[in-house]
């Protein structure tokens, strides 16, 4: 057998198992061949298909350009008292939301130190104390040198039109003044390093004692959890400690803390007003004015943010410090100008573009524009097209639109 009468009886031998096959069979493969060309076909449909265009026309509009952030609300007005003292709280004299003016009692600790740790805090005290008073006498002493190395200085060579700078008088009359000068300005620093330590030791001699702690601002007992016989501690230093209760002016006006990015803060300044919804009461907005924004960046792990204040207007008690709060900042505002929606500007060959069909092609072209203002759903068109252009904002095919 030839090669040619073998190709032609693989080729015809499907069909000849096809036409002696029983029935069944003939109709399965009918059917899978069926549906084989009906994939064919569709594939072969969606790929010559025109797409189809989800289409919106430009047109003119007043937008506002937002720098959105979230931060919590705190308040200017809030002073925190601390414990000076380590022991039990013996007595209350207020409670939560109660009106307080400068110097009113709020509790009273018993001290739980013993009589020994006493009179060493108090030893400590002393010491610092009398170790200050010594570096001032010091600092008399110095002065007193100085003032008569200058005097020295100004009688000698010093107050000569054209001293000889040479001259061994010279050299030492100005070397004993800036000595003494020198010597002067180091004791300051040690009497400053004094000046702490005595502080610090004043606060831990306090924390021994027995006392009562008083306001020391006006305004209303927030966060108060202390009750008779609670133990707490003394903030001494630079120890974290919890305050024991907050006193919160009944002046204070809420805030809002922000941290804005170096693309943001830019187009933030004092004065702008800002629209301000709280987690708390999502149905109810607010209002608000930019307070302040920081001309220093602050880096965290090497990410530079600026903080910004936003002074909230209202007076609604129901607004806490803590509360999470999310800002709108308009930032600038088009007015009567023509718009597209966001999704129809595209970049293009570096700059900006919008795509309309083409009448005749029917498929997506490019028009280069110039943009304005961006508010959350449109952008400005300053140029490119006109009011009533059919753009392009999304395909509703899957397929990838073709571009001419």
């Amino acid at each position: 057998m030839n090669i040619l009468s073998k190709i032609m009886s693989f080729v015809t031998k499907p069909f000849r198992w096809f036409w002696q096959t029983r029935r069944r069979n003939k109709a399965i493969v009918l059917i899978l061949l069926g549906i084989a060309g009906f994939l064919i076909y569709r594939q072969i449909s969606a790929a010559s298909a025109i797409p189809s265009y989800s289409i919106e026309e430009a047109k003119i509009d007043t937008i506002t350009q937002l720098v959105s952030e979230t931060g919590n609300v705190s308040t200017s007005g809030r002073t925190d008292v601390y414990s000076p003292s380590t022991g039990v709280v013996e007595e209350l004299f207020v409670s939560n939301t109660e009106q307080v003016d400068v110097g009113a009692p709020l509790f009273s600790i018993k001290s739980t130190a013993t009589e020994a740790e006493k009179a060493t805090a108090l030893g400590t005290y002393l010491n610092a104390k009398n170790t200050l008073e010594t570096a001032n006498a010091t600092l008399f002493s110095l002065q007193s040198q100085l003032f008569a190395a200058n005097q020295t200085f100004i009688n000698g060579k010093g107050n000569t039109n054209d001293p000889i700078k040479d001259d061994p008088t010279y050299v030492q009359q100005n070397a004993d003044w800036l000595a003494a000068e020198a010597n002067y300005k180091k004791q300051q620093g040690v009497i400053s390093a004094a000046q702490a330590a005595l502080t610090s030791a004043a606060l831990a001699y306090q924390a021994t004692q027995n006392t009562t702690v008083k306001a020391t601002a006006i305004g209303t007992v927030a966060n108060l959890s202390l009750s008779v016989g609670d133990m707490v501690t003394a903030k001494v230093g630079t120890a974290v400690t919890a305050p024991v209760l907050i006193i919160v002016s009944a002046l204070s006006q809420p805030t809002i803390q922000l941290s804005l990015n170096e693309v943001d803060v830019p187009k933030v300044s004092t004065g702008q007003t800002a629209e301000v919804l709280l987690d708390a009461f999502p149905a109810k907005p607010f209002t608000g004015v930019v307070k302040s924004v920081d001309t220093v960046g602050t880096n965290t792990s090497g990410v530079i943010t600026y903080n910004v204040v936003v002074s909230l207007d209202t007076s609604d008690t129901m607004v806490k410090p803590g509360m999470t709060a999310n800002v709108d900042i308009a930032v600038d505002k088009a007015v009567k100008v023509l718009t597209v929606p966001n999704a129809a500007i595209k970049p293009y060959k570096g700059g900006k573009a919008v795509q309309v069909i083409n009448p005749k092609t029917k498929l997506a072209k490019f028009i280069p524009v110039i943009i304005g203002v961006k508010s959350p759903e449109r952008t400005e068109i300053k140029k490119g097209i006109m009011e009533g252009t059919a753009v392009i904002t999304g395909i509703k095919s899957s397929k990838p639109a073709p571009i001419q």
